[in-house]
């Protein structure tokens, strides 16, 4: 989005760590949350965001999602996005959390898929945009105080350096950290990490948020199984079919993803596996209204229509990283962010479901806005002095090589739906001594796990800091929140992190 609309004004280059389909928008299955219908209203949006969000939103920055909602997604409309649609107007789904239908969806359960696709459609013949694919970033350069340029890694030529003055990270988030997940391969986390060492801001680390339902099927990969099936009325029951949502929250299968989350986690540690029935649907055929998970699921031997999906927890969406402001502009001119990689307040602890593509369009045409407005004029820093760039911290003395899998295990394990201070401080002193040089990038996998170990360690230190459980974020040894605690923890290169509220 950020690319088209600036395109229209002058030259642009996109690079792709991998395929240019290769993106977690791709897999994205719900939809895309917006206004549409007559008795909704920004601020019942306003409303439903905030409230997931924990306390700790940025309200300005939410306003912005809600009210800008709507032209953004007729701005997807008009590039070639196919949303579903009945003969009286788009077809809207409820999903947990919101207080009424809003949620424009594609294909069934296709939403990411084609956006992705008329998106991509769209790049591929503008005479402005150039794409270089697989050429991962490895370095931010900025000199004098704001961005001089890139160092990436050609996927023929190897290490080459672009000179820049205007660089926007779209790159994603970083759910691939944990043992868990149905990210992408490519969502590692390694660009917010970059930003940090070149001066930039990264708040909010510790509130990951983990999708309640993934297929939990020996052999099979986590595929995610939408929050639209229990929106349109499918159960979570336990070993014993027993539905048992009611005993966790009053909105049962339709409250906030952490409380679904975490109350799934119990039930498989009480009473064995968890399973979502949805044999019985409120409306129609559950192989029409969700295509692609009927199929998924019917080729790892479950057919949907008959027997309940197995289901576990995974890591899914990071609600902190890089710092912007209200634009995309991040705390180094001439650094600007949208979408996962970004921490721009909009979800606080806590990210209401479907607000997650709509956060990628609205502010990815703010962004493209901010963009052209500074290279009218000498772009300012928008909150407080530069950071200083210090030397990495010294490295532990006792090198410990970790291995990727052992990493992610080890994050699963202490830094996901339950946290306590024993596990986070263990976590934190293995993932110290795996800590060494920063690896050149010739060797791209080892350079990868670097910076994923580095922020795995940024995101535990956060945790840590935390003494208290608020949204995605649950320490078992501080179950309640703490309104003194009511704000966000910032990390900055060379200082301890800090909660500023």
């Amino acid at each position: 989005m950020t690319a088209l609309m600036a395109a229209e004004h002058g030259p642009v280059t996109l690079f792709t760590k991998a395929k240019m389909g290769d993106t977690n928008t791709s897999l994205a299955q719900g939809g895309i949350a917006t206004v549409w219908r007559e008795d909704d209203s920004a601020e019942l949006h306003i409303q439903d965001t905030l409230k997931v969000g924990g306390g700790i939103n940025d309200v300005a920055a939410v306003e912005v999602l809600c009210r800008l909602g709507r032209p953004a997604v007729e701005k997807l409309i008009s590039l070639g996005v196919n949303f579903d649609r009945t003969h009286s107007g788009y077809r809207l789904a409820l999903e947990g959390a919101h207080s009424l239908p809003r949620i424009l969806f594609a294909g069934g359960d296709a939403t990411g898929m084609e956006i992705q696709r008329a998106l991509s459609e769209a790049v591929h013949v503008h005479p402005n945009i150039e794409t270089v694919e697989n050429a991962p970033l490895l370095s931010i350069e900025a000199q004098s105080g704001r961005v001089e340029g890139i160092r990436y890694l050609h996927p023929q030529l190897g290490p080459k350096r672009l000179d820049c003055h205007q660089l926007v990270l779209a790159t994603g988030g970083a759910g691939r950290m944990f043992y868990y997940t149905a990210n992408r391969e490519t969502a590692t986390g390694e660009p917010m990490a970059m930003a940090l060492l070149a001066g930039g801001r990264l708040v909010d680390l510790e509130f990951f948020q983990f999708h309640p339902t993934a297929l939990d099927q020996p052999g099979y990969d986590n595929y995610l199984i939408s929050e639209a099936v229990r929106g349109e009325g499918a159960i979570l029951v336990n070993e014993q079919n027993q539905a048992f949502m009611a005993g966790y929250h009053e909105l049962k299968e339709l409250a906030s993803r952490d409380v679904v989350s975490r109350a799934i986690h119990q039930e498989i540690l009480r009473s064995g596996r968890v399973y979502l029935d949805a044999t019985k649907l409120k409306h129609e055929s559950v192989e029409y209204r969700f295509p692609n998970i009927f199929h998924h699921c019917f080729s790892a031997g479950i057919d949907i229509r008959k027997e309940p999906i197995p289901v576990s927890p995974v890591a899914h969406y990071m609600m902190g990283g890089l710092a912007t402001d209200l634009w995309g502009r991040a705390h180094i001119p001439g650094l600007y962010a949208a979408g996962e990689v970004t921490r721009t307040g909009v979800h606080g602890s806590g990210r209401l479901a479907s607000n997650s593509l709509l956060e990628g369009a609205v502010f990815g045409m703010r962004v493209a806005q901010a963009v052209l407005a500074d290279q009218k004029q000498v772009p300012q820093i928008w909150e407080g002095p530069l950071v200083p760039s210090p030397a990495l911290e010294t490295p532990s003395s006792v090198s410990r090589p970790l291995e990727r899998t052992e990493f992610r295990k080890l994050m699963w394990e202490h830094a996901s739906l339950i946290r306590n201070e024993s596990g986070l401080k263990q976590l934190i002193t293995r993932l110290d001594q795996a800590l060494g040089p920063v690896p050149d990038g010739l060797d791209y996998g080892q350079f990868e796990l670097w910076h994923m170990i580095y922020l795995g360690r940024l995101l535990a230190q956060a945790a840590l800091l935390r003494t208290e459980s608020r949204g995605s974020h649950y320490r078992e040894d501080f179950p309640t929140s703490l309104p003194a605690q009511q704000g966000s923890i910032r990390h900055r290169l060379g200082f301890t992190p800090e909660l500023v509220r």
